[in-house]
């Protein structure tokens, strides 16, 4: 047979090509990479071996020398030979090879989940370290609830002792001839290679869960977001300097974590050299001039910080608060800020939270109605509404400072879908928009409709309501204003909405949400999924001969910033009315500690499973219809029937279920955001299943194809989209030939639709 001569650094098998031949190294050594990690087979060895059952190659192969290979057959040839019983030798080696690169990968995994432990550890204990230098230095904690939540390296990644010397007796019983005869007399060695190959791609899933696992934990010691440990660090030493004795700690934990990130996945050297220089350079500034920054900063601020220094009594008076109302939030937001933890679980704690947040609902309330009938409303109040400031003390002087010099010209993106909630309440009360519905899915046409049949309200009294835009805007300050503003915190058990320095993880001017991200952000969405916010309508093209048909229009949401710091997007409702051409409503923390792009590629995903099941009805889960939910449906619920998923894939599914509490709609959006990250680029993450789902109801705009046309992996939905796609631009160009045999003009939306499909 010929031999193929392999030049140093050249790739030649990728993951994911199909398994139609193998390749026995001659000479040279061969890279046998996967995610982060590699397998180095040298001469002996065979390549691609570790997949003879599976239909495609999951890893991926590189000489590094020049390297000389021999075809060793394909999987067939090896089934239909009995494993070449006809010669025992070629099948113990074979079974040797199979034991390199399973020990090996045993090897990798032990690294990998040791990695995994010592992080977990590192994590919880420098948060814990954190919060007692915090409670010494009598400064305010800020919590990082992800490091909190932080769940440890489940059981079932953990390789048991006896698989290690299993492997390894297996080594010796293989590389002592007398031992060779029995084991292919007895016909053992290909029971033995079945369960190797087994035993190697359970490990090779649980090597990628385990890195996606450890990536997420390197993400919470740094990333660029700056929403991390070592932000936590580093704002406390900016903050207490050099001068105490908690310094030096805090400083060797810094070091330390700088020194631990640079081996770990999913963090940039390009980042961690940017926040270390950063942090130098900020603690020798603040060495160098702390003097004199202080003394500049109070001539700056000291006129705004007079302005502030009574903002509390400002708001409760123009509230027209009573004396008892004034008394009891003043008390309250005295006991508040003398918590030592304001996120404490303690009864003490809760207690406090949940009056003071009531009593700001009410003073909130209040004072917005007032607002109505004023011409101007002071700077401190607009602070008020649109942030949730109460105090400069509590949220901090640099904190207030900053946002009263934006809150004058913060805002006024109505035309562009986003509303701060001052707008957005204003819109309801001027009539433009109508209140959203309840957390119980209840309009407000249908609460009237309630208060007649269960509180006996009279027919004139519930039309004269039904009308009333006054109440209306109540009717969404007690509904969704309250129960959004809670989501978007994301912290339900320790939720107040009054603003306070601890809230926030990173500065308020970096978490802080412009109209202008939200758009640049939604129209990226856009341009990669082209079809996100269009709906199908029932449009009439001509009325004289009655020519109809469902066409596509585009209806942006409505974005509302609500007045809290959060971590969460709320994907609300998907319409505001029974028309299918009202907008969706989601909201949005107006200081967002997260991504802003994950956050609103979450929200997306929900959309497209809400809008999916508004407009199949009844239907929506009934495969015989097939749509986007019906299919995923079935796909999730028969998963362990379905014969074009591996076992490998199947146990996949089986912990995205778990993961996500069984909830059908969950693993769909965690699908969604991985399918929008990694799949748009061509870097498979979704089983073909999943992936073929949502490029049919999904799919990716034509600049995203084009990328993807090259990867054999995605030549199916491909193939599939343009069959598709050809065969609504046919129905749609004789819809534009019957017009123009009619004589009837052509609309621009057909046109319009047309081009849709070229998107």
């Amino acid at each position: 047979m010929a031999t193929k001569l392999i030049p140093s650094g050249e790739t030649f098998l990728h993951a994911g090509q199909p398994v139609d031949s193998f390749w026995y190294i001659t000479s040279g050594t061969v890279r046998a990479s996967f995610t982060d990690g590699f397998l180095t087979l040298h001469k002996g060895d065979i390549i691609g071996f570790v997949d003879f059952d599976q239909d495609s190659h999951f890893l991926t192969y590189t000489a590094l020398e020049n390297t000389e290979l021999l075809p060793y057959g394909n999987p067939q040839q090896l089934v239909n030979s009995g494993f070449l019983a006809d010669k025992p030798e070629h099948m113990a080696h074979l079974a040797l090879s199979m034991n390199n690169t399973l020990s090996e990968m045993i090897h990798y995994y032990d690294s990998l989940q040791t990695t995994c432990q010592e992080l977990h550890h590192f994590l919880l204990s420098s948060n814990a370290q954190y919060k007692k230098l915090c409670n010494e230095l009598h400064v305010v904690i800020k919590e990082l609830s992800s490091i909190e939540e932080l769940e440890p390296l489940g059981s079932e990644y953990l390789l048991p002792d006896w698989q290690h010397s299993f492997q390894n007796g297996i080594h010796t019983i293989l590389n002592r001839k007398e031992m060779q005869d029995v084991l292919c007399s007895q016909d053992i060695i290909p029971g033995y290679l079945y369960h190797a190959s087994a035993d190697f791609h359970e490990l090779l899933q649980n090597y990628q869960l385990l890195y996606e696992y450890l990536t997420e934990m390197s993400r919470l010691l740094l990333n660029e977001n700056r929403l991390d440990l070592f932000d936590l660090f580093t704002g406390l030493s900016l903050r207490v300097g050099s001068q105490t004795a908690q310094s030096e700690v805090l400083s060797q934990t810094i070091t330390n974590m700088v020194k631990r990130a640079e081996n770990l996945p999913g963090i940039s050297r390009d980042l961690i050299q940017s926040r270390w220089q950063e942090y130098q350079i900020r603690m020798e500034k603040k060495e160098k001039m702390q003097a004199t920054a202080v003394s500049s900063s109070g001539k700056t601020d000291s006129r705004i910080g007079q302005k502030l220094s009574n903002s509390l009594h400002q708001i409760l008076e123009y509230a027209d608060c009573s004396p008892e109302e004034t008394d009891e939030f003043l008390r309250l937001l005295s006991e508040y800020k003398e918590l030592p933890d304001k996120n404490s679980g303690s009864n003490e704690a809760i207690k406090c939270r949940k009056a003071l947040t009531a009593a700001f609902y009410r003073i909130y309330i209040s004072a917005f109605q007032i607002s109505l009938s004023e011409k101007t409303i002071p700077t401190v109040l607009k602070m008020f509404f649109n942030f949730g400031y109460v105090d400069a003390e509590l949220c901090g002087m640099e904190c207030a400072v900053f946002l009263y010099e934006l809150a004058e010209h913060f805002g006024h993106s109505q035309d562009l879908g986003v509303y701060t909630i001052y707008e957005w309440l204003q819109a309801i009360y001027s009539g433009q928009k109508n209140p959203s519905i309840n957390e119980f899915e209840e309009d407000f046409e249908k609460h009237v409709r309630s208060l007649k049949t269960e509180r006996g309200l009279p027919d004139e009294v519930a039309a004269r309501m039904s009308k009333d835009r006054a109440m209306m805007v109540m009717y969404e300050l007690n509904n969704m204003f309250q129960s959004a503003s809670k989501i978007a915190n994301g912290h339900l058990a320790t939720f107040c909405p009054v603003l306070s320095e601890h809230q926030f993880l990173k500065p308020p001017q970096d978490a802080l949400l412009y109209p202008d991200q939200i758009i640049q952000v939604e129209n990226a969405l856009r341009q990669l999924d082209y079809s996100l916010f269009y709906r199908e309508v029932n449009t009439v093209l001509s009325e004289r001969e009655n020519i109809h048909d469902f066409l596509h229009v585009e209806v942006l949401p409505d974005i509302i910033l609500m007045p809290v710091v959060g971590t969460r997007g709320v994907m609300w409702q998907e319409i505001s009315d029974k028309s299918r051409r009202t907008p969706a409503r989601m909201m949005l923390p107006v200081f967002q500690l997260e991504d802003l792009t994950k956050v609103m590629m979450h929200m997306a995903g929900e959309y497209r499973w809400e809008i999916c099941k508004r407009t199949q009805g009844g239907r929506w889960n009934d495969v015989s219809d097939p749509s986007l939910t019906s299919l995923y449906c079935d796909y999730l619920q028969f998963y362990k029937k379905n014969s074009d998923l591996s076992s490998e894939n199947k146990e996949k599914v089986k912990l995205s279920l778990q993961r996500n509490k069984q909830s059908f709609k969950s693993v769909f959006v965690s699908d969604y955001i991985t399918y929008m990250t990694y799949e748009s680029s061509g870097s498979p993450h979704l089983n073909r299943v999943a992936r073929s789902i949502l490029f049919q109801f999904c799919p990716f705009s034509q600049k995203a194809r084009t990328h993807l046309v090259t990867n054999p992996i995605y030549q199916d939905v491909l193939d599939k989209y343009r069959i598709r796609t050809a065969q609504k631009v046919h129905k749609l160009d004789n819809l534009q030939k019957k017009l123009e045999a009619k004589r009837e003009p052509v609309p621009p939306i057909l046109l319009q639709e047309i081009e849709y499909f070229g998107k």
